[in-house]
């Protein structure tokens, strides 16, 4: 019975490391290949594994008395024990498929998505053809608009934000302040691509012109992103320019750059930790702008993206 429960304690043991390393580790290795869509995959293999072991020790807990590797040696002495072994097997594999289904049936797109992907798709197409990860913007137009997947404003061209900051409009969140207009200056820069669309009129809440600017003005960030190290980082540098400003890139790249230990073309691990961005809560934030910025690019490359893979 020790032996026994001392082999439990360690098979559970080893199920709990390894679903903390795929946790902590999918992102990470995710981003060293420069893939992160795979990261979402590996965090629900720990999860996953989280439940093998939980399901492990419930069953050490309410049959501490059972013991399935004598009683699977016994029962395969015989045809019909080994059937009934054979069928258990499958009813295991089975629960574990639908635990992935699970999953990917919480990954479900919302409603709103199913409508405005394809302007999204064709703006992308128009406008940036090259768009080596077209998915990563669905996933910015849900952080920008998804306070959760089944809110009313998820995806929608009404979705707006107001603060005594700032003013935020559509499925890209085009903003408005006292020191600066997004649509007016993104207009100027455009030309006839966004002509027509202002803060006064009926076109502001069109989701095609609103999509456009989304991507137009993740182009404008792509551009400026020179010298970056990978894809990965060039479109990391890009979205952290579309939340905070190109400037403010620039600058961090530039603080990254002098400081020890740093590489200025490389976000993650480097410049994501560089900043002079306020670190203290904003009011009606309820975190610092600098947090903002930087769960805002690990959300849309990482943590949006894998549900709209599929989608382009």
């Amino acid at each position: 019975m020790f032996h026994r429960l001392k082999n439990d304690l360690w098979r559970i043991f080893a199920l709990l490391t390894v679903a903390t390393v795929f946790l902590l580790g999918a992102t990470p290795l995710a981003l060293r290949v420069g893939e992160p869509a795979f990261a979402p995959w590996g965090m629900f293999g720990g999860l996953m594994l989280y439940g093998v072991a939980l399901s492990h020790a419930l069953r050490r807990l309410m049959f501490p008395y059972v013991d399935l590797k004598a009683i699977a040696a016994e029962a395969r002495r015989s045809a019909t024990g080994a059937g009934l072994v054979f069928v258990g097997v499958c009813i295991i594999l089975a629960t574990f498929l639908m635990m992935s289904s699970s999953l990917v049936h919480a990954s479900e797109l919302p409603v709103n998505a199913k409508l405005y992907l394809p302007v999204l798709k064709a703006e992308q197409t128009t406008w940036w053809s090259t768009m080596p990860a077209p998915a990563t913007l669905a996933a910015q137009v849900e952080q920008e608009t998804c306070a959760s997947l089944k809110s009313r404003m998820c995806w929608s061209p009404r979705a707006e934000l107001r603060t005594s900051r700032e003013r935020g409009v559509g499925l890209g969140q085009i903003t408005k302040t006292d020191r600066f207009d997004a649509l007016g200056e993104l207009r100027a820069s455009s030309g006839a691509a966004l002509a027509g669309w202002s803060w006064d009129s009926a076109s502001l809440y069109d989701p095609a012109l609103q999509l456009r600017g989304l991507v137009l003005k993740d182009l404008q960030g792509w551009r400026a992103s020179l010298g970056s190290a990978t894809e990965a980082d060039r479109l990391a540098f890009s979205y952290a320019a579309y939340n905070g400003g190109i400037g403010g890139v620039l600058s961090d790249r530039r603080l990254c750059a002098g400081t020890l230990g740093c590489d200025p073309g490389r976000w993650f691990g480097n410049v994501e930790h560089t900043s002079l961005k306020r670190k203290t809560a904003a009011a009606g934030y309820g975190q610092s702008f600098f947090a903002v910025n930087r769960s805002y690019v690990e959300n849309v490359l990482i943590v949006r993206r894998a549900k709209y893979d599929s989608e382009f």
